[in-house]
């Protein structure tokens, strides 16, 4: 009967030490995710399909609801390849599902357009407005 005794204990202890080391590996696999950038590339381009280097290219987002009180406005002007670049790491946080649904308005020596765009997370998001 002893015997019997210390198989069952030692059973135990194998199984009870299996399934702490799996709970251990899962959640070190878990805290190790790293956010990954949220990025969104507006390229501004004229009628005929050309770049437009220095458009003036603004962002507006509302809130929707009463209790969404964030609002974003921000500014940026397109570089040699027609992009403006911008960065929402303050505005994403890591589980959060969306972003933000942006207005966008675009400007450049008398042209002007516009545009919205949906921002998706941890990812870089682009979208092209063209200026008339």
């Amino acid at each position: 009967m002893q015997i019997y005794k210390k198989k069952i204990a030692f059973f135990q202890l194998n199984v009870s030490f299996i399934v702490g080391t799996i709970f251990l590996l899962l959640f070190l696999l878990t805290s190790c995710y790293k956010k990954q950038d949220t990025i969104l590339a507006v390229i501004i381009k004229n009628s005929s399909g050309q770049v437009l280097e220095g458009a003036l290219v603004e962002l507006k987002a509302e809130p929707t609801t009463f209790s969404n009180l964030v609002t974003i406005n921000m500014e940026k002007s397109t570089d040699k390849l027609g992009v403006a670049y911008f960065n929402f790491d303050e505005y994403y946080k890591s589980g959060q599902t969306g972003v933000a649904i942006l207005k966008i308005k675009a400007k450049h020596f008398g042209l002007s357009g516009e545009g919205v765009v949906t921002i998706e997370q941890e990812v870089v998001t682009e979208t092209v407005v063209v200026l008339n």
